[in-house]
């Protein structure tokens, strides 16, 4: 599962990354956080992969998080860019180094703020891929 894996993180960032509006307000997407980096900036993870195989084929079912770091006070800003991100996402199609897409979208999404200020938005993707 953890080719599967992998192989969608490699992809979804792809996608992120590959999107003009997108890069345009965000300083960039990392495999975590990145206290040095500008904000708003995204990180991934964590993520949960479950097999979802049957007869005539292996499969996962992903669930997995893009969260947008930002300037706080407030959340608008960071649902600004989680709107972006989730129009990335249906960028994010086909061979995946081995795997394949079926599907994904973003099944729930929240905001939250720290004590410092600071804003966290985060989306929940979930998605299945079959492996080719």
């Amino acid at each position: 599962m953890g080719g599967a894996s992998l192989a969608l993180q490699r992809g979804l960032v792809a996608a992120l990354r590959g999107d003009a509006a997108l890069m345009a307000v965000v300083s960039g997407v990392f495999d975590g956080p990145r206290p040095a980096a500008v904000l708003p900036y995204l990180t991934l993870g964590p993520d949960v992969v479950s097999d979802a195989g049957s007869k005539t084929g292996s499969g996962c079912e992903h669930r997995l998080t893009v969260s947008v770091w930002d300037e706080g006070p407030g959340v608008a800003g960071a649902k600004g860019v989680m709107a972006l991100i989730e129009a990335a996402i249906t960028g994010l199609s086909g061979a995946l180094d081995g795997h394949v897409l079926v599907w994904a979208r973003v099944s729930r999404s929240f905001t939250t703020a720290d004590v410092e200020g600071a804003t966290r938005g985060v989306l929940e993707i979930r998605a299945r891929t079959e492996a080719v």
